[in-house]
């Protein structure tokens, strides 16, 4: 079960057209509204189900972005993959992004997008060219934008954890081609902010061959949409601090980032200042242990000192006695965050209704310490969020929606 979507449209209802319809028009917009009505009768019925992502290989992918210039503002790594991946840089002799750790173990690499918009219906077309290790396996997700920090997934190549091993050629000593492959998914409206996150996986020990990731073929409309922070979140590390990781797009005119904290999340005290590289990714370490519960928040200064903040995020220390889910604001009104422990790779949340019924369900991202939902589609009334970590110990709260 992957992201749950909140969907813009009222369930049954089909606009009036006002042109003849074709048939296989027709037969699209039926089977669509026959699906969504079977996940209301198995029980979802305040909001569309996650639906599963068909991938099939496509022959339309023509190059979107070449990398020839700059990095296309794609980030590298992406802040949503896993904490250990190794980075992928901008290499202007290559015009590709190329990883230049020189590790020859296991290693992963991820580069995510900037936020487009979706021009096709339920589908969307990627392909990138590749080289990396005979065995590399990749995944492909689309990852909704229209939260901050943006951690729903609508679609992926996958459909969970698994990965697809890089074609190569018989007898070649790496792997290298062209992926161009159609991922159908219900959840992938027409005109949806989303990005798009390609990850390399490898096992190995044998040679030392870098990734490299170029010439970009994607079905969305034009160039970036104007935006600044992208996501915000924070990791815990095995010696007890916080790692903050931030990204951006169109970095322009900016001379730095304020990251500040709060033990109230209204008064905001500075914590230390990261210069602006012109990279899409940023960190901050907070090297203290929390105790209690504690906020940051990060602040892009300008040369001309104005300033434009990111959301805030949340995390409570392990010597706080309280359930180790909660929720803020309280009432809910269009978004809610859900605090709580250190997520493991099978933790899941759900929105469920006073009679128990499963309305709304989203996976958070793994070493996260909360996690965004969007509410704005549900009733007013008394709903219950249910927090299962996982690891056989599941919580629930009491969420009033306004």
């Amino acid at each position: 079960m992957l992201f749950f979507h909140n969907p813009s449209e009222e369930l049954f209802h089909i606009p009036t057209e006002t042109a003849i319809i074709s048939l296989f028009t027709k037969k699209k917009l039926f089977m669509k509204k026959f699906l969504l009505s079977l996940t209301l009768l198995s029980g979802f019925v305040a909001a569309k189900a996650q639906f599963p992502t068909t991938t099939t290989p496509a022959a339309n992918c023509s190059v979107f972005r070449n990398f020839n210039l700059f990095n296309e503002n794609f980030s590298t790594p992406s802040i949503y993959s896993d904490d250990n991946d190794v980075s992928l840089f901008y290499n202007f002799a290559e015009g590709a992004l190329v990883e230049n750790s020189g590790l020859s173990g296991p290693r992963s690499g991820s580069v995510i997008s900037p936020t487009y918009l979706n021009s096709l219906d339920n589908e969307v077309t990627v392909g990138f060219y590749y080289e990396a290790p005979l065995g590399t396996q990749y995944r492909i997700r689309v990852v909704s934008a229209l939260n901050n920090p943006t951690l729903e997934i609508l679609a992926t190549t996958a459909n969970g954890p698994m990965y697809t091993t890089l074609p190569s050629a018989p007898g070649a000593t790496f792997s290298s081609g062209f992926i161009c492959v159609r991922l159908q998914d219900l959840d992938l409206e027409p005109n949806a902010q989303i990005r798009f996150e390609v990850t390399y996986r490898y096992f190995g020990f044998t040679g030392t061959r870098p990734f490299l990731f170029d010439d970009v073929s994607l079905t969305v409309v034009g160039g970036p949409l104007p935006v600044d922070f992208l996501g915000f979140i924070a990791r815990e590390q095995n010696d007890g601090s916080t790692k903050l990781l931030w990204d951006v797009a169109h970095e322009v005119n900016v001379k730095g980032y304020n990251v500040e904290t709060s033990v109230d999340g209204r008064s905001f005290t500075s914590i230390g200042f990261v210069p602006a590289t012109g990279s899409n990714v940023y960190s901050f370490p907070y090297a203290q242990k929390i105790a209690g519960t504690r906020f940051f928040r990060v602040k892009s200064i300008d040369l001309d000192n104005s300033f434009k903040s990111s959301g805030i995020i949340k995390i409570k220390g392990q010597s706080e006695s309280v359930s180790s889910i909660q929720l803020y604001p309280v009432p809910a009104i269009s978004q809610v965050y859900v605090q709580h422990d250190k997520v493991s790779n099978n933790a899941m949340i759900s929105v469920l209704s006073p009679d128990g019924k499963i309305i709304k369900q989203v996976r958070p991202v793994s070493n996260s310490f909360q996690t965004q939902l969007n509410v704005s589609e549900l009733k007013a009334g008394v709903y219950f969020v249910r927090y299962d970590n996982g690891e056989g110990k599941v919580e629930t709260i009491k969420m009033v929606k306004n």
